[in-house]
């Protein structure tokens, strides 16, 4: 993980702890896990997430912790046919969900993968899997702790309330040099 990403988490760690309570109820960002408590098959991307933040809850949402990782693959059995995943879970890790769906990483690319919600349709009855990111890095970067928190459908809520206070909802002149 990039060192601008463990600060910006670090940071934001210590701004929701500082509105306790009343932050508990849409976001929490947890310690980091010890490493010898990180399961070994893990990608990389995910281990460096758990060493800086065991968990976190940010809006909608949900990167769970080293103790409840295990208790969100099987959403893997229900992915869709279209998807590929069923042909090849060993590939794929579910790392949290946005809302009540499943995000997934491609552990040979480290690519951040999602269904984009286009229609009123359940996520497994949806024809779209896409992926949302090359890497976790610009996944939480621009997703989670940024501008793209609003283009997943989620630009009304607390933890987007909170990414604009922190100044973080705008896109930086590095995004934009890439739209260009």
């Amino acid at each position: 993980m990039n060192p601008e990403l463990r600060e910006l988490i670090a940071e934001l760690r210590t701004d929701l702890e500082a509105d306790q309570p009343a932050t508990l109820v849409w976001a929490q960002i947890y310690e980091g896990a010890p490493a010898d408590q990180i399961p070994a098959g893990l990608p990389q991307s995910v281990r460096e997430l758990l060493e800086i933040a065991n968990g976190l809850r940010a809006g909608a949402f949900d990167l769970r912790g080293t103790d409840l990782l295990d208790d969100i693959q099987y959403y893997i059995e229900l992915m869709p046919e279209f998807t590929g995943v069923a042909d090849e879970p060993a590939e794929w890790l579910v790392f949290g969900t946005l809302g009540d769906e499943p995000l997934l990483i491609r552990r040979d690319t480290g690519a951040v993968w999602y269904f984009p919600e286009e229609t009123a349709e359940e996520w497994f009855m949806r024809e779209a899997f896409l992926e949302v990111a090359p890497d976790l890095d610009s996944f939480l970067a621009y997703h989670v702790f940024g501008a793209g928190y609003g283009e997943v459908g989620y630009d009304d809520d607390n933890w987007w309330g909170f990414l604009d206070e922190q100044g973080l909802t705008t896109p930086g002149d590095e995004d934009e040099e890439t739209d260009a």
